[in-house]
């Protein structure tokens, strides 16, 4: 008995030497405001441990942006000059994190050497207020997405005006929207089955923009003809909008491109030429509206929108 007495009473005193210092650390956390809750880095200081945006863990290159109770997932890679801003626009339901991984976000940051950044939508439904319409054109998401690049740009050491933006699903029609109402602030747009909504006569601005929209003909949540009943136009009449606007020939080249994901077959993309600027279409084949997506395999085929 006094052999086993011993034994726990050694084991006891070692347990103790590795419970002490977690349990202290864990109070200095608590007390330092290292919570499981939304916690915001203070002047883009350094992340703590555990701290979350939007539900999702922030890492050492990552903070949260809030402006108008309003967060956005932020992502840079270090403090220097970046050269503009990658906006990423999430579907419905969607997250802010989910659009990031679809595009591969710190990939795309890293070899443009931009700021990623991610807002959420408030909008049940839609996800945004994406809808184009001749009466009454809600833009409140347009004013907050123009208040949060004004803040990135101003806090984040961006030194240019260049802005592209990625939207996927609804987070597309999105996208269309912002090249609708806010055409001039856009280098380009990156539209994944995500197409244009509401009225094509509410989009009244000529000036050019370009436009890489990906699709699959396999989509039955957001179908490449488009749906009536909810104001979402096809595919089609969403290119040849800017192929107008754009000043497009009827010529048309074509290329074929490695899959955009792993069981898909091909990506066929049509260029249409001599453009003001670049309208492309990708047609995805075998890809279902949810689908794990490489972001690399993405990021080749639409790279030449950072030439525009």
């Amino acid at each position: 008995m006094k052999n086993i007495y011993k034994i726990y009473k050694q084991l006891m005193t070692d347990s103790m030497k590795t419970v002490i210092p977690v349990l202290l650390a864990s109070t200095l956390l608590s007390a330092c405001g290292g919570s499981s809750t939304d916690t915001t880095p203070v002047d883009g200081g350094p992340v703590i441990r555990g701290s979350k945006c939007l539900g999702t863990e922030l890492g050492d290159k990552t903070s949260c942006v809030e402006i108008n109770s309003r967060k956005a997932i932020l992502y840079k890679e270090d403090n220097n000059e970046k050269e503009g801003i990658a906006l990423f626009l999430h579907g419905s339901p969607g997250e802010a994190s989910k659009v990031m991984g679809i595009f591969d976000a710190p990939m795309i940051a890293s070899k443009q050497n931009l700021v990623a950044i991610s807002p959420q939508g408030l909008d049940s439904t839609w996800g945004w207020l994406s809808n184009n319409t001749e009466i009454n054109n809600d833009v409140s998401d347009v004013e907050y997405i123009n208040e949060l690049l004004t803040k990135v740009r101003a806090e984040h050491n961006v030194n240019s005006d260049k802005l592209y933006i990625f939207g996927y699903s609804a987070g597309g029609f999105m996208a269309y929207k912002l090249a609708c109402v806010i055409p001039e602030q856009i280098s380009a747009i990156v539209s994944l089955a995500g197409q244009y909504r509401g009225s094509l006569l509410a989009c009244e601005n000529n000036t050019p923009l370009a436009i890489h929209h990906f699709h699959s003909t396999s989509d039955k949540e957001v179908p490449y003809n488009g749906r009536t009943r909810t104001s979402i136009k096809s595919v089609d009449q969403t290119i040849q909008l800017w192929r107008e606007k754009n000043a497009c020939d009827e010529s048309i080249s074509s290329q074929e491109h490695i899959r955009v994901t792993s069981s898909s077959s091909k990506t066929v993309t049509s260029i249409y030429n001599n453009c003001l600027a670049s309208v492309t279409l990708s047609k995805m084949a075998d890809v279902p509206h949810e689908a794990n997506y490489i972001g690399e395999n993405l990021y080749q085929i639409y790279q030449s929108i950072f030439n525009n």
